[in-house]
């Protein structure tokens, strides 16, 4: 059950939002209360307890907003959807920026609040039932390495920390990742599975995964942009519910292109780590990338920035680095280019070739921060497994 708290200034209009949410079929509870967006404050222990927030306000301007970033940002898996008519370019942008990603306009759209109430269903009841914990590693630019740390990560929670781990590979230009693990071709491709979409179950999904290890498979990506553009959100989602009730760990490589499919995935992830290098055109991008995080409505503790590559000694330092960014750094990779070839060039996991490197054993403290290793086991535990980061914000 959806709990939704419509903030509205007339009857009239209250009612016709509550039969736009009759469309949906999604089960719901409705609670109304009379005001604008300037009366957020009044309603603070009424929105605790809302999953959706509907701020319904004929005269909302941009400078009205500071109301819900104040909301938003003290309930951050809060949702909110604005409804005011005609919304000016400036109101959409400032909207934008503080996380609000529904603002709709008289008249209704009604398919708009039908896919919204879908969405938070399918999440809520995917947060109910769900065990295995969603990490996305995003690179803010090519050539980061979030990939291979991607696949030493899986590989060390599988194989040392006997989970059952799945590498999703939705980087949609390179889509490399089966590359790094073994030397011949997956049996199937993300593509693949969307295109059959229907037919998703534990034994389809099973004929589709590359084994690695007893423990960790990998479900390969399309390596075809014009084909990864086929795949639509509806797709990923079903297979996001399917794979986290089947595995104690998911881990998603979205590559640097932050398209509506990654957006998606990303929504799902409890943890987002973002790899970025001691370089500047990875500081630029790294800020713009944080920036984009902050406007989908992330809270920082669901980010964590981790440096690969790192070199005390390199011009742009730690503290300089968390300066530009604006956030701290959860993390770092010792830069070890001998070792990384030889794993690269024998298709396997760098903590297998080379256990004892510096950098595995950075791979190794960044799986504890994510599994402590007294983490209980996943067999009959629901829930959530993964311990929440501290906050680096």
């Amino acid at each position: 059950m959806i709990d939704i708290l419509l903030i509205s200034s007339s009857t009239e209009r209250a009612s016709h939002i509550g039969v736009r949410l009759d469309d949906s079929g999604v089960v719901y509870r409705l609670r109304i209360v009379h005001g604008t967006a300037r009366h957020l404050r009044v309603h603070a222990a009424a929105i605790r307890r809302a999953d959706l927030l509907i701020v319904d306000d004929v005269d909302l301007t941009a400078r009205d907003l500071a109301g819900v970033e104040e909301t938003l940002a003290c309930t951050p898996n809060l949702h909110c959807m604005l409804v005011t008519p005609a919304p000016s370019s400036a109101l959409l942008t400032a909207a934008t920026r503080i996380g609000v990603r529904h603002v709709l306009s008289w008249p209704l759209d009604n398919r708009q609040i039908v896919d919204v109430l879908v969405h938070l269903d399918a999440k809520k009841n995917a947060d109910a039932r769900r065990t295995g914990h969603v990490v996305s590693l995003a690179s803010c630019k090519g050539g980061s390495g979030a990939t291979l740390i991607a696949v030493n990560l899986a590989y060390t929670l599988a194989v040392l920390r006997d989970k059952r781990v799945l590498l999703l590979d939705l980087n949609q230009q390179f889509a490399d990742a089966s590359l790094l693990v073994a030397n011949r071709p997956p049996p199937a491709t993300l593509v693949d599975v969307c295109a059959q979409i229907d037919r998703l179950d534990p034994a389809f999904l099973e004929t589709c995964v590359m084994r690695v290890h007893a423990g960790f498979d990998v479900l390969a990506g399309a390596g075809d942009p014009l084909k990864a553009a086929e795949m639509r959100p509806a797709q990923l989602e079903r297979i996001l519910l399917l794979v986290r009730e089947q595995y104690d760990a998911v881990l998603i490589d979205i590559g640097q292109s932050i398209n509506p499919l990654a957006i998606h995935a990303l929504d799902h992830s409890d943890s987002i780590c973002m790899v970025v290098r001691q370089d500047t055109p990875y500081l630029h991008a790294g800020r713009r990338m944080l920036d984009i995080f902050r406007g989908l409505g992330y809270p920082a503790s669901k980010v964590r920035v981790v440096v690969n590559q790192y070199d005390k000694n390199a011009r742009i330092s730690l503290p300089t680095l968390e300066e530009t960014l604006g956030a701290k750094i959860a993390h770092q990779l010792p830069r070890d280019e001998k070792h990384v070839k030889e794993a690269l060039d024998q298709g396997v996991p760098l903590v297998t070739s080379a256990k004892d490197s510096t950098l595995a054993q950075g791979i190794g403290l960044l799986t504890d921060l994510l599994w402590p290793a007294s983490a209980g086991s996943r067999k009959g535990t629901p829930g959530r497994l993964f311990p929440m980061w501290p906050d680096v914000a």
